[in-house]
């Protein structure tokens, strides 16, 4: 009997500490003025893990609820994966373009204020400060494009899937993020002009961008997330320093990172891990046309005209979407 009560007062005390419990928290932000926005929402996810390392943002098309993705398995897995918290956002009824410029910074700013709430409701307060990542779709995509252009130092890496155009003027100070871009070559011609002019200028600044053109797929996500995913999982590690996935799970990728080990992100009002940059050196190369991919050392074809990516497993992933 004392057996007994003493594995239900431990299961108790843990329960109530919440520790190594995977934790979903939701809340209504308010009206964002400024961009004639009325229902902005955010449903935040943290992994059963004492310490994390960041939050990846996931933002919906236009006037889209994205709060379901924040129980996604898949977005869940990569979360784990990195040691990351997830922030799923809902941007509603109201105007349907102002939020997407974002010209005053009052959607990024909701944002940084969305992570710093998760951080406390979720008892993780090396969140407040700590790198983000964000993924897009559509307007999403452009309100994350805004986001890494107001806040740079803060964006370990962004995925975009069929943004409308691209990301935009890009500071210098951006420039250094990773930057992954699914364009539907069906999409609406404008939107795809667009798109590929603004990642036109990253790619020949040699920007760590990369293009995934699909010649098939139109406006919708469609299978853009079989890169995005990888691609997130191996820029933020290489962001980090770390070599491997921090849950010591298996991703599929043989990248060895040759940039010494960031220091680790701490909450309590210090500064967060500085993000390295990318040796674009360390990459793969893949052709636009053929679709052929090879390390860069390795590939025999036009460096300048080429495709970086990140990675072997990226490589191998950008190639398959593209040739469906």
């Amino acid at each position: 009997m004392k057996h007994t009560r003493w594995i239900a007062s431990l299961l108790w005390l843990l329960a109530g500490t919440g520790a190594l419990r995977a934790q979903m928290h939701e809340w209504e932000a308010g009206a964002l003025p400024k961009v004639k926005l009325e229902t902005v929402r955010f449903r935040g996810w943290t992994p059963a893990t004492e310490k994390l390392s960041g939050t990846l943002v996931l933002i919906p098309g236009r006037h889209g609820d994205g709060r379901g993705m924040a129980a996604d398995k898949r977005w869940q897995a990569l979360a784990e994966e990195l040691e990351f918290a997830l922030l799923a956002c809902q941007f509603s009824n109201g105007d349907p373009s102002l939020y997407q410029f974002d010209e005053a910074g009052e959607v990024a700013g909701a944002i940084e204020d969305a992570v710093a709430r998760l951080a406390k409701e979720s008892g993780h307060a090396e969140l407040e400060k700590a790198p983000l990542a964000l993924w897009g779709t559509s307007a999403g995509s452009n309100v994350a494009a805004r986001f890494c252009a107001r806040v740079p130092g803060r964006v370990a890496a962004f995925a975009s899937s069929k943004g409308t155009f691209g990301p935009g003027q890009v500071p210098a100070a951006a420039m250094d993020i990773p930057m992954f871009f699914a364009v539907g070559g069906k999409d609406q011609s404008d939107w795809v002009q667009a798109s590929m002019e603004s990642i036109g200028r990253g790619l020949s600044g040699k920007a760590p961008w990369t293009l995934a053109l699909s010649p098939t797929e139109g406006h919708g996500v469609g299978e853009s997330l079989d890169v995005a995913v990888p691609f997130l999982s191996t820029t933020v590690r290489q962001r980090l320093g770390r070599a491997e996935p921090a849950s010591g799970g298996e991703s599929g990728s043989i990248f060895t990172s040759k940039i010494p080990m960031a220091a680790p992100t701490s909450g309590g009002g210090k500064a967060p891990a500085k993000l390295q940059k990318l040796s674009l050196r360390e990459g793969w190369l893949g052709n636009p046309e053929s679709y052929e991919i090879a390390a860069y050392a390795d590939y025999k074809g036009s460096k300048s005209k080429a495709i970086w990516l990140p990675d072997e497993a990226t490589a191998q992933a950008w190639q398959s979407y593209l040739k469906k």
